[in-house]
């Protein structure tokens, strides 16, 4: 599939962005969460990266990218999601 000319590809942000949190996307879809999620990353002056998604059963998971460890983590506390 190609990608936006200019746009990174999801090789080099996973190469580059190596702490990835995964969110479950709610049944009817972000709305004002994404708000939310993108606020985290204005505040925090960083830049939202996302790798492809997937699917668990019938549910869709998003994954964002992080450089540093430590904001991945605090990302993880507020919107990340645990298995089972």
């Amino acid at each position: 599939m190609a990608r936006y000319k200019g746009r990174p590809s999801a090789k080099s942000i996973a190469r580059d962005f190596p702490h990835v949190v995964e969110t479950l996307v709610p049944l009817g879809g972000f709305r004002e969460r994404l708000d939310d999620i993108y606020e985290f990353h204005r505040q925090r002056g960083i830049v939202a990266r996302t790798l492809p998604g997937r699917r668990e059963g019938e549910r869709d998971i998003a994954r964002w990218a992080f450089a540093d460890k430590a904001t991945a983590e605090e990302f993880a506390a507020e919107f990340g999601y645990a298995r089972g």
